[in-house]
């Protein structure tokens, strides 16, 4: 895991479609261009707290399977660099996930490095091998984390995938093709919890 510039990884991800949505200074989020191929899939944690007021047709899942299947759908396709962009800023993920990861050796080599980026959105970029950490990132950010500063975007320069992870308990997957949909679905009809 190591952080790079946003410039550097901003040039790979326009380049599969990846969109700013929003820029602000609390708070930049991101999607993929409107495209025909483009398919969204909404996900709800089961125990969302305004569960019964989401629309039907958002997927439930329990909250864990949500970071198992990222771990999942990382492996499944192979995706060699998966880049991790905070809504917020680093700093506020740092201490959301502070206690919860400290456990974590990988992550504890982050914590002690990221001095220079914790005021920045520079995407920290796990590779294939870093998954289960990246796994144990988002199990965190969704028990620990309060609030819209807390949610985290995942992109990867293997494939026009975007994914957004809320503390709350949702997760937005904007997959630019309909086999990376399809596979999509196939892991979330088999995530399960730990």
């Amino acid at each position: 895991m190591e952080f790079v510039t946003f410039e550097e990884a901003w040039s790979l991800l326009r380049r599969l479609g990846v969109t700013k949505v929003t820029d602000a200074p609390k708070e930049m989020r991101f999607e993929l261009a409107d495209s025909p191929s483009v398919v969204v899939i909404d996900v709800a944690a089961n125990d969302h707290a305004d569960i019964k007021s989401l629309p039907t047709q958002m997927r439930r899942v329990p909250r864990n399977a949500i970071a198992n299947f990222v771990e999942a759908l990382v492996h499944k396709m192979h995706l060699q660099r998966t880049y991790v962009i905070p809504i917020g800023k680093w700093r506020q993920i740092f201490e959301a996930v502070s206690h919860g990861m400290v456990s974590n050796a990988a992550w504890r080599g982050v914590d002690t490095s990221a001095s220079v980026e914790l005021n920045t959105r520079d995407p920290l970029q796990f590779n294939l091998a870093d998954a289960h950490t990246l796994r144990d990132l988002i199990k965190v950010i969704l028990r620990d984390g309060r609030g819209i500063e807390h949610g985290i975007t995942l992109c990867s320069d293997g494939a026009p995938l975007v994914i957004e992870v809320m503390p709350a308990g949702e997760m937005i997957i904007f997959a630019g093709r309909p086999d990376l949909a399809k596979q999509c679905e196939e892991l979330l009809a088999h995530a399960k919890a730990d």
